[in-house]
């Protein structure tokens, strides 16, 4: 029998840093922009002194067509974004980041038009925390990939300057990719959204304000008398990303859902007129596939689940925390499948946050696993 004998060297603590996000954000649907206005507390928890932060700014991949998105769609046989107009192009430009009232130096990365090195005023030493603020705009892309918009029905996904994790490994700047999943610090977010009044929008996290849960739900009590735009409000703790998407035309469909501790949480699916017929039992199917994976991986930790049709550049679907878009022209069969897959990427993707980049099997590979028991369970009741 071999004996090994190790030496007694000390394993670095795990940590991760904190990004505490206050935004605002106003569409203009004539010309299919954002005006942002963004609060961002980093706490620094790492044994390291940082002088700069990486971020994305991933709308820049909709730039021109020499990004590494465009690169990638080439690669890949398509050229539809490649030999796309001006105005289908989009963009993240007027960025103005703050510390304390003094401008922040900021640098291009050397191979990717989306991502900046954002130098800090001062030393950010272990333990310690810096309050950023800054304005930007966003030209929204035609959705070529997962978001942007379809004329004038919205998906705003990756849209905010957000910092790239320093880990263990050190930082993971990373350019928007078609094909590709994300990595994100957690922190806690406050998201405001102005809009033109017709809209119903799906968002991350829960939406604030008072009154009846339908009243909150249709959204029209949240207009101001006379006004042609409303305000809503999503806060949501302890996740890594905020997505959000507005239609004038969405239905909306809602219920609860009472998991074995006792807990109840709100379940909602936004989804065009025209898909009615399929998506009639979508509540039924979001609630199902809740249930059935907080059996048998851990509750579900958030007090909302949605999902909502979205017309893509991708197939399938796309997992955002406590939200999930879900492309159109799907049968009653795929549907619940995809709702299914997308519901289940709350756990790996949402809760466990791996780098998917490098370790794609720890979210997708482990959440088809239990899509193919979940196919298993619907097929025997």
């Amino acid at each position: 029998m071999a004996f090994l004998h190790q030496e007694g060297a000390t394993q670095q603590p795990y940590w991760q840093q904190q990004t505490n996000y206050t935004i605002e954000a106003t569409l203009n649907d004539q010309n299919h922009s954002l005006e942002g206005l963004l609060q961002l507390e980093y706490i620094n928890n790492a044994p390291d002194t940082l002088h700069f932060i990486w971020f994305h700014v991933w709308s820049n991949a909709f730039k021109n067509d020499r990004t590494a998105f465009s690169d990638q769609l080439l690669e890949n046989g398509r050229t539809d974004f490649y030999f796309s107009g001006k105005e289908d192009k989009g963009y993240l430009n007027r960025l103005d980041f703050r510390a304390n009232g003094i401008t922040l130096e900021q640098e291009d990365h050397p191979q990717y038009a989306d991502i900046i090195k954002l130098y800090l005023s001062s030393p950010l030493a272990p333990g310690e925390r810096v309050m950023l603020s800054a304005s930007f705009y966003v030209k929204l892309p035609a959705n070529f990939s997962r978001g942007g918009h379809t004329g004038q029905s919205y998906q705003v996904v990756q849209w905010y300057p957000k910092p790239a994790v320093y880990d263990q490994k050190g930082w993971h700047p990373m350019p928007y990719l078609d094909q590709g999943e994300f990595y994100g610090e957690f922190g806690n977010f406050d998201v405001t959204i102005h809009l033109p009044a017709a809209y119903r929008v799906a968002a991350t996290g829960e939406l604030q304000g008072g009154g009846r849960r339908q009243d909150i739900l249709k959204q029209d009590s949240l207009s101001l008398p006379g006004s042609a735009y409303k305000t809503l409000r999503y806060k949501q703790d302890n996740i890594h990303d905020f997505a959000w998407f507005a239609d004038k035309r969405f239905i909306v469909r809602y219920d609860t859902l009472q998991l074995l501790s006792g807990r109840v949480i709100e379940a909602y699916a936004y989804y065009l007129p025209a898909s009615e017929p399929v998506w009639k039992n979508s509540i039924r199917m979001l609630k199902d596939a809740v249930r059935y994976r907080s059996a048998l991986i851990a509750e579900y930790p958030f007090n909302v689940i949605t999902v909502v049709e979205a017309k893509m550049g991708v197939e399938g679907g796309m997992e955002y925390p406590t939200i999930a878009s879900i492309s159109t022209g799907l049968d009653e069969t795929l549907l619940e499948e995809v709702i299914g897959h997308e519901a289940g990427h709350n756990w790996f993707y949402g809760i466990l946050g791996s780098n998917e980049r490098l370790h794609p099997w720890m979210d997708e590979g482990m959440n088809t696993y239990y899509d193919n028991r979940y196919r298993e369970w619907i097929t025997e009741n």
